[in-house]
């Protein structure tokens, strides 16, 4: 018999034997080194876990208790209804104000972000390349230095609201434990809010309502100018009851014009008295007009 001790396969069989307990020592090292890799990646994901609950709880906003906001005249006193909607009570504008920011930097300021970044072709110094198609079509509008001149022409009284407003924004972001966990994720520090950024954001609002190429609103101004101001402003109303103007009386809809207005039954033989076109001949550029105001191309007086 063979020596199992020297001998690694049987000569009869030609099948691999191996000494007694030691068939499988190979696989004991293995197993112990998968094992503390096991081991080692369960603890980091455990750590990493822990770093981001801490860092999400960090960036939340204070939604509770006492804290001092440098610059307030007086106590100002914040409640929150059901559904976490503040309402704000202070002394003075300027002290409601500066309180406001202190909110919108604990809770909306990568939201805000955006906003100005949108407005003044920034958003690739925030995300990356992907965003300069974009950026270089606005920056052609250089909407920053609108929004810079902008502010620099309200009166003082507003200065000092927007001054307090802006104090109040940076206060509350660093107020945080933690940056917004947005700018952890793409590895930057947020900048800190201006007071023409408050007029970027109103910007960013228009060009979002806005087409490029202006078209609805010269269809407007093509109504305007076409129609009897009455029809118009029937057609075009600069608002409705349903509207809640923060400064001013409520909207009313405008009154149906009748036809000492506008006669549709006679239109062929001209405007009716208030119009801006009398004659039958007119009548041709009338109808061209009116087409184009429906997003069609203005034609001869021959093809109408």
């Amino acid at each position: 018999m063979l020596d199992p001790s020297t001998t690694l396969a049987d000569r009869e069989g030609g099948r691999a034997t191996f000494p007694p307990g030691k068939r499988q020592s190979w696989l004991r090292p293995a197993g112990k080194l998968l094992a503390c890799i096991g081991g080692l990646a369960l603890l980091l994901g455990v750590a990493v876990g822990i770093w981001g609950w801490i860092w999400l709880q960090g960036s939340l906003p204070q939604l509770e208790g006492t804290r001092v906001v440098p610059g307030l005249s007086a106590p100002v006193r914040i409640e929150r209804d059901s559904l976490g909607v503040p309402t704000i009570r202070g002394e003075s504008r300027i002290d409601v104000a500066r309180a406001t920011g202190f909110l919108h930097g604990q809770e909306r300021f990568f939201q805000m972000d955006l906003l100005r970044r949108s407005a003044a072709g920034e958003l690739a110094e925030l995300v990356g390349r992907a965003a300069l198609p974009r950026d270089r079509e606005i920056r052609l509008h250089r909407f920053r230095s609108v929004a810079r001149g902008a502010v620099e022409r309200v009166t003082e009284p507003e200065q000092k609201i927007l001054a307090a407003y802006t104090e109040g924004v940076n206060t509350g972001l660093t107020a945080l434990e933690t940056t917004p966990f947005e700018y952890g994720l793409l590895g930057v520090d947020p900048e800190p809010w201006l007071r023409e950024d408050c007029a970027l954001v109103v910007l960013a609002m228009f060009i979002d309502l806005q087409d490029e190429r202006g078209s609805r609103e010269s269809a407007f101004g093509v109504l305007h100018d076409v129609l009897p101001e009455p029809l118009a402003r029937f057609l075009d109303p600069g608002g409705t009851s349903w509207d809640a103007p923060l400064v001013g009386a409520a909207i009313q809809q405008p009154p149906v014009p009748g036809a000492e207005i506008y006669d549709l039954r006679n239109r062929k033989s001209g405007l009716a008295a208030g119009g801006r076109r009398g004659s039958s001949e007119q009548d041709s550029g009338e109808t061209a007009s009116l087409r184009l105001a429906a997003g069609g191309r203005r034609g001869s007086s021959e093809q109408d």
